[in-house]
């Protein structure tokens, strides 16, 4: 089937979540960041710039970058992994073939594509253009009907082409149009003194070159001639809200589905300095969605909830800044309200990650324009008192020392570690199941916090009574889903505890390194890395192999947790080990 630049961008996102879920090409994929923009990325101009300028970085990383560690290009490193990726898209989905054959034909061209500096020659209306190579004096036919309508002939196209068969080729989304008959004949003055000065009229300009000449720092007297191709086509409203409301509801979606699904940007602000958008985030999720149940472009798709994120994760006083949008019959009433939950789920999502709560209530009441001082305003909520869970055990240990004849309070005494824990904690009934599975299955381990196998199990015993105590004396549940967990830890306590007092380095920042999932356990004989049948699951459900100290071998268990960085060798620096219970976490 032809290609497509849906299908070049669906191909771009399952290789980046390949090079990410892979330690050693990960860390290659940051390092380059320096060598392609000569020095540091790109964090000026709007969403769409920073997002255009990762998909160049990323072309050229798979295509032409150079690794004394992965030698020849990154993507044939990838090949079977793609290859995976597409089998499981093929065996998830019913009448998957036409997908599959697009996303492997968009690797292949992949592999053939080329940069180059275009004139553009002739636009033949409804079917795209002819370009011509300044640089290699080629002639190559670009299929695209919407690109023709906004080009003339004479512009230059900058960027990488995507053959497509039969002589046709697809352009790069992040390729870029330069208008101005000053700029074209200025470059082209350049380019003939480069001939004059070298041995052959052949040009080949690599994706580095083409990056540091058109986008780059001291690319800025070419750049004020140029636009994206994602550019071409502007939104007609300022709003970019009622934009991305406008396209899904035209697509389909019922207007409730709309709404819900722009609402969903507001709980993962957009990080600015990010180079990649589009994997591992909120609008990966979306655009994944849009692509099952519609046929809109994604690239249009992309560029809409770019914009529109960019409105949500915007401070209230740069929004209240921004023009008015033109009347229309519904958008404005439906980007008001979505601006409204977009704010409210914005502080929901906040309070989730343990963010203060009289910080957020004040940012809460700033982006709904409300007056801390009104009245009307939103209830205030109780005051907390930190400390609350500490005085809660004490009140426990009297309770049930006056109530049960021969109960031993001391017993209750390893709930000092849950107590310091729980300190933020300002409200009792606000302690929940998860607070405990964090407590139990991170917390304990990453501060080394258990000092003995016996401290771990009184400790297990003494949460199941606290846990009992907390629904009696003050209906507070915590959930049967940690109740029976602790069966489980009463073992996987002191056993990651042995683990945790194996390791040599102590225990570091809990930001560094990544979380796997022990799927097999290999040979602890085994010295190479083929024969190695250690392998790990990461959080997005890839599975690598690595080599696990022989330190740990004899602790360690089929689904336990590790963090850890994972050299080029493949040999894992664990960092910390955590219980099997600690997948709870993730499912809640």
């Amino acid at each position: 089937m032809p290609l497509t630049s849906e299908a070049i961008e669906r191909c771009l996102e399952l290789l980046t979540s390949e090079v990410r879920s892979h330690a050693g090409l990960s860390s290659e994929f940051e390092q380059s960041i320096r060598t392609f923009f000569r020095g540091a990325a790109p964090s000026g101009g709007g969403p769409l710039d920073v997002l255009l300028a990762g998909r160049r970085h990323l072309e050229w990383f798979l295509i032409e970058h150079h690794s004394a560690a992965f030698p020849g290009l990154i993507a044939d490193h990838l090949r079977e992994a793609y290859a995976a990726q597409l089998q499981s898209i093929s065996d998830a989905e019913d009448d998957a073939s036409e997908l599959v054959d697009a996303l492997q034909g968009a690797f292949e061209a992949l592999l053939k594509s080329h940069t180059g500096i275009f004139e553009v020659e002739e636009v033949r209306e409804g079917a795209g253009a002819w370009l011509r190579d300044v640089t290699g004096f080629g002639s190559f036919a670009l299929a695209g009907p919407g690109l023709a309508k906004s080009l003339k002939g004479g512009e230059l196209f900058v960027g990488r082409l995507y053959p497509a068969g039969e002589g046709v080729h697809v352009a790069s989304p992040a390729a870029a149009i330069v208008r101005g008959p000053e700029v074209v004949s200025a470059l082209q003055r350049d380019l003939e003194r480069i001939r004059d000065a070298s041995t052959g009229k052949v040009l080949r300009v690599s994706q580095g070159e083409l990056e540091a000449m058109f986008f780059g720092a001291g690319g800025s007297e070419v750049r004020a001639g140029g636009s994206s191709l994602a550019s071409q086509q502007k939104p007609s409203s300022e709003d970019p809200i009622a934009d991305a409301l406008h396209l899904l509801r035209g697509a389909g979606f019922g207007a409730e589905r709309a709404r819900r699904t722009v609402r969903l940007l507001a709980q993962e602000p957009r990080d600015p300095s990010k180079l990649i958008h589009g994997h591992s985030d909120v609008l990966a999720r979306l655009l994944e969605e849009i692509a099952f149940d519609t046929e809109l472009d994604l690239d249009t798709s992309r560029r809409a909830l770019m914009e529109a994120w960019e409105v949500i994760s915007a401070p209230t006083e740069v929004r209240s800044k921004a023009p008015a949008a033109p009347a229309s019959p519904d958008a404005p009433a439906d980007a008001d309200e979505i601006a409204r939950l977009a704010a409210i789920e914005a502080f929901a999502a906040a309070r989730e990650r343990g963010q203060d709560a009289s910080a957020l209530v004040k940012d809460l009441e700033r982006d709904l324009g409300l007056d801390p001082s009104d009245g009307d305003g939103p209830e205030v909520p109780a005051p907390d008192f930190p400390g609350v869970v500490a005085a809660m055990i004490e009140e426990m240990k009297w309770e049930l020392g006056a109530t049960r004849p021969g109960f031993d309070v001391e017993s209750l005494a390893p709930l000092s570690l849950f107590a310091t824990f729980a300190q933020p904690i300002g409200v009792f009934e606000e302690l929940r199941g998860r607070d405990l599975f964090q407590f139990a299955t991170f917390w304990l381990q990453e501060r080394r916090a258990l000092k003995s196998d016996d401290q771990a199990v009184a400790l297990v015993v003494a949460m199941r009574e606290f846990c009992e105590w907390a629904l009696d004396a003050h209906e507070v549940d915590l959930g049967s889903e940690f109740m029976d967990a602790l069966d489980g830890l009463e073992s996987s306590l002191p056993r990651t505890r042995r683990l945790n007092a194996a390791i040599e380095a102590p225990a570091s920042d809990a930001e560094t390194g990544e979380l796997y999932e022990i799927e097999t356990l290999g040979d602890a004989a085994a010295e190479e890395f083929e024969s190695s049948e250690d392998r790990v699951r990461t959080l997005g459900g890839d599975t690598m192999t690595v080599i696990l100290p022989d330190a740990l071998r004899a602790e360690l268990r089929i689904g336990d947790r590790i963090r850890a960085t994972v050299r080029l060798t493949g040999h894992a620096d664990v960092l910390c080990c955590y219980p099997p219970e600690s997948r709870a976490l993730a499912a809640r």
